[in-house]
Formats: structure tokens, C-alpha cells, sequence
């Protein structure tokens, strides 16, 4: 896979977050990642070199539920939504199986081609979910205003995500609540 030029601000966000984000370029059909950060690849076991120019797919398992894959694919496909949230049963290098809890933002160019997806990624698995979701919550819509500013300088526009963002925190709350 070529190189892809990011904006080094963008670029610098996402390695610095603490969030497992990836970020794949929509200019190829398939949407191959081109850039992975280190909470990303601690939360799948795969370093960053083996994750690019792979769509995030490959994480998925022949028992990953066909209405989680569609869901996805229906968002990335679609021009009507730039944001969305899917749980997703993946497994990690090692094979341990984890649901997924995939927030998604298409970053557009001026001219309003999605030119990018950035995606951050949650394990909402019963051992870890009650203990960091409210940690996770806080660093999440403080990555996303930060990315919002990085992308704006390489001239992408990312939607208001706070609706969002507001919609993810509460499903996370109630799936806390629920399992307690």
C-alpha cells in the first residue's frame, strides 16, 4: 500500500491518544488502514506494521454475527450518516474473542468527499467494562475535539460528534448498569 500523506497534527493525535484508534483511507474501496496507534494495537496484538493496508475485517471471526458486519458496512457505504457506534465480535492476535464497541467518523474533504474513516475501538468484554468505562468515556470526547482540530488543519471536516459521543457514553452507562 502507498504511503498515504496525513497531516502530521492529525498523525500526532492519534499516536498520542490513549484511545485504540485507526484511521483508513477511503480513497481505496476497501478501506484499508493506513495508520494504527498504540492503544490499538495493544488492544489487538498486532503491531502497526501488520495492520496497514488491511481493512479492520481481519479481526473479525467466522462467529462475528452477519447483522454486526452488515450494520458497518451499511454505515460505510452510506452517504446519509457520518457517524456510528456497532459492537462487533473480533478476536485478538492471541485469539482471545472481545466485543468491540467501534465508534466511527467519516472525515471529509472541502469538497465533501469522505476521504477518510477514523474509528477508535473499546473492548466492552464483561472483565474490563465496568472498571474503565467511565475513564474511557472522558478520554474519548477529549480525543475527539482534539482530532476534530487536527484534521480541520489538513483541510477535512469532521461532523459535530457530540450527539454522538452523548449517545455512546449513555449505552456504555446502561451496559455498566446492567451487568452490575
Amino acid at each position: 500500500m502507498p504511503q498515504v500523506e496525513l497531516p502530521e497534527a492529525l498523525r500526532d493525535q492519534i499516536g498520542r491518544s490513549t484511545i485504540a484508534l485507526s484511521l483508513a483511507t477511503a480513497e481505496d474501496a476497501d478501506m484499508p488502514l493506513c495508520l494504527a496507534n498504540s492503544a490499538f494495537c495493544s488492544l489487538t496484538g498486532y503491531d502497526a506494521k501488520e495492520v496497514r493496508g488491511r481493512n479492520c475485517r481481519f479481526l473479525q471471526t467466522p462467529d462475528t454475527p452477519p447483522e454486526q458486519v452488515r450494520a458497518m458496512s451499511q454505515f460505510l457505504h452510506s452517504d446519509d450518516q457520518d457517524d456510528g457506534r456497532f459492537p462487533v465480535l473480533n478476536r485478538t492476535r492471541q485469539g482471545r474473542m472481545f466485543t468491540n464497541l467501534v465508534f466511527m467518523s467519516k472525515l471529509r474533504g472541502l469538497d465533501g468527499r469522505v476521504r477518510f474513516i477514523i474509528a477508535s475501538q473499546f473492548d466492552i468484554s464483561a472483565a474490563d467494562r465496568a472498571a474503565t468505562q467511565p475513564a474511557h468515556s472522558g478520554r474519548l470526547a477529549r480525543n475527539v475535539s482534539d482530532l476534530r482540530v487536527a484534521a480541520a488543519q489538513f483541510g477535512l471536516i469532521m461532523t459535530d460528534s457530540s450527539a454522538l459521543l452523548a449517545r455512546s457514553i449513555s449505552t456504555l452507562a446502561r451496559i455498566t448498569v446492567r451487568d452490575e
